[in-house]
């Protein structure tokens, strides 16, 4: 529990400036409920999910976000002699932060939050929860598009590790990467 209210501190301490920024002169954009799909890459690990947004509060500036990622890690397998990727789930729940807004066009943002692994029975049994946080860059096309391109570039951290497998590798930690559409209703 204190690691769980410890990382809740940090998000916020990160997550408060960030909404601060955005001041009062910024012309938010699209700041009703959204879906999206995206690709992205977990260190070594890619994957593809869907998202959604909620409606964003706070004077537009914060919003929730859930994401379902279905991951492919490379590995392999006891008792087998060739690499294969072994699919596992990521849940990611998470507050965003806006940061700015450019032109009407860029929103920029920030997102930190707690994620859940769902492992593959073939290289562990332990699911694992852990944190990520990221900077996102939303560009839509024009001022009445419903939908906008993303990137994200941050990182994602568990302490999850294949037990199963030669070496005990780590997955699902490190450097991520994630670029997709999203669709504002």
């Amino acid at each position: 529990m204190k690691r769980v209210a410890f990382g809740l501190a940090i998000l916020l301490i990160f997550l408060l400036p960030t909404v601060a920024l955005a001041g009062d002169g910024a012309q938010l954009r699209k700041t009703n409920f959204a879906l999206g799909y995206n690709l992205n890459n977990f260190r070594h690990d890619f994957g593809f999910g869907l998202n959604a947004t909620s409606s964003y509060f706070w004077h537009d500036r914060a919003a929730v976000r859930f994401s379902a990622n279905n991951m492919y890690f490379e590995g392999i397998p006891a008792g087998e002699t060739e690499s294969t990727w072994m699919p596992y789930t990521v849940y990611k729940l998470g507050l965003i932060g806006v940061a700015a807004v450019v032109n009407d066009l860029v929103r920029l943002y920030g997102e930190g939050g707690f994620m859940y692994i769902v492992p593959n029975g073939s290289f562990s049994d332990n699911s694992k929860l852990g944190g990520y946080g990221h900077f996102g860059f939303e560009f839509f096309m024009d001022q009445n598009a419903p939908y906008c391109y993303f990137i994200e570039l941050g990182s994602v951290g568990t302490v999850a590790r294949a037990e199963k497998l030669t070496g005990k590798p780590i997955y699902g930690s490190g450097f991520a990467i994630a670029v997709g559409l999203r669709y504002h209703l």
